[in-house]
């Protein structure tokens, strides 16, 4: 029976693996977004694409592997490379997030808005695995 079990499982390390390169992909890209300004002058798409992309992406993960785990990978992949990609690890000439700009003062505001929404994103989808996989956990019966 364990057997049958390791056979129809796909090794849950190399989707781990494929999760957190899959969400430091994600964080790259919106780092790279945070000087971005829309037509009209809008800024923050960055900020949609961490919230939302971390979201999407662990819950996502979660319900296809059935595995609780596999909601906080890309988190920490992209958790990893906008903390490489920031001017936390890096000195102030060679960034991709940067802390303050003389010329543009709201790029400042963007990165730590990205930072945050990301953060808030990755914890989001954990929270929200949780409550989907202990669901389908749950015995139904009826009574």
């Amino acid at each position: 029976m364990a057997e049958e079990e390791r056979a129809d499982r796909f090794p849950i390390g190399l989707v781990y693996v494929a999760l957190v390169v899959l969400g430091a992909v994600l964080g790259i890209w919106g780092a790279f977004l945070v000087p971005l300004r829309l037509p009209g002058g809008v800024e923050g798409l960055s900020v949609v694409i961490a919230f939302v992309g971390n979201v999407a992406v662990g819950l996502s993960a979660a319900i296809a592997a059935r595995d609780l785990p596999a909601a906080a990978m890309p988190g920490i992949g992209w958790l990893v490379a906008v903390l490489l990609a920031s001017s936390v690890s890096r000195p102030s000439d060679e960034v991709i997030i940067p802390g303050r700009l003389a010329g543009d003062p709201g790029v400042a505001v963007v990165g730590i808005l990205y930072l945050l929404a990301g953060l808030v994103g990755a914890l989001a989808a954990v929270a929200l695995a949780s409550f989907f996989t202990r669901r389908a956990e749950r015995p139904t019966t009826k009574a």
